[in-house]
């Protein structure tokens, strides 16, 4: 017994020195979201590849929901080429203007997603060398998930909607007149708040709020949520609380989309400020 008290006070320093240091490290890491997201880029490159495995056996008992949306989406898919296609066949000449391939698609896989927290983060399977660009935006299921913040070689960091600064434009589909702010307050982890809508917008319950041209990370008409209520605020505006369509306690595949003209749009808008 002497001996193994002699041998906690050698160790004693060492000890203490490895608790303070992991304080240090939890303190700097909460400390504010820029800091939260370096560190898990940080470990991204340890931990990915846990995250993979863990990933890939969930995956693994979601196959059948999975394949089952897959289906639908090719099924609309063939639906909307079928339309091109017989526009073809009438109108040969036909072509798409250039100015419309301003977006770059791809997909990634979500291996680690918080949700409990105010600023939550998501991590993809991919990353630089796969294409994957910061701000593309990161879409599940047709729905706004979040957008990519950074890369490393072989994984990203997405800033996840349920982040109190996240913020993008919406409007309800089909009233080019309702344009708002998309907000999220920390209070449901799927639902965010739909604010600064004009008080002449024809705004109902169950109306889908979908994304707007004025963002520069997505694309008009991406689906946000349903609205659940609403209100006059002042009398000027008003404030939704919508619903979101992504599952955000559930995200496995998704969609990124990269707009190629935002360094160029940025840089002007930049200028008149």
């Amino acid at each position: 017994m002497y001996r193994f008290f002699l041998f906690l006070k050698r160790i004693g320093y060492v000890f203490l020195f490895i608790v303070i240091e992991v304080l240090a490290f939890r303190y700097y890491s909460d400390s504010s979201g820029y800091s939260q997201a370096r560190m898990l880029s940080i470990s991204n490159s340890l931990t990915g590849g846990v995250y993979s495995a863990f990933a890939d056996v969930r995956q693994y008992f979601y196959l059948g929901s999975e394949n089952k949306k897959l289906t639908e989406e090719v099924a609309n898919l063939r639906g909307e080429l079928a339309k091109y296609e017989e526009y073809g066949r009438f109108f040969p000449e036909l072509k798409l203007p250039d100015s419309l391939a301003v977006y770059e698609y791809g997909t990634a896989k979500v291996v680690n997603n918080s949700i409990n927290r105010a600023e939550n983060f998501m991590i993809l399977n991919k990353g630089i060398n796969h294409g994957i660009r910061p701000n593309s935006a990161v879409v599940s299921d047709g729905a706004v998930a979040g957008y990519v913040m950074e890369s490393n070689n072989k994984f990203s960091i997405a800033m996840s909607i349920l982040n109190t600064k996240f913020k993008t434009s919406g409007k309800i589909k089909g009233d080019n007149n309702s344009s708002g702010s998309v907000f999220w307050d920390a209070k449901k982890y799927d639902e965010v708040v739909f604010s600064e809508v004009p008080k002449y917008a024809d705004i109902k319950i169950g109306d889908t709020v979908v994304t707007t041209e004025f963002s520069s990370r997505f694309p008009e008409g991406i689906n946000i949520g349903t609205v659940k209520s609403f209100e006059l605020i002042n009398g000027t505006y008003y404030e939704a609380r919508v619903e979101l369509l992504a599952r955000m306690g559930a995200l496995n595949n998704m969609v990124l989309i990269y707009y190629t003209d935002m360094d160029d749009k940025q840089e002007l808008e930049d200028s008149y400020r």
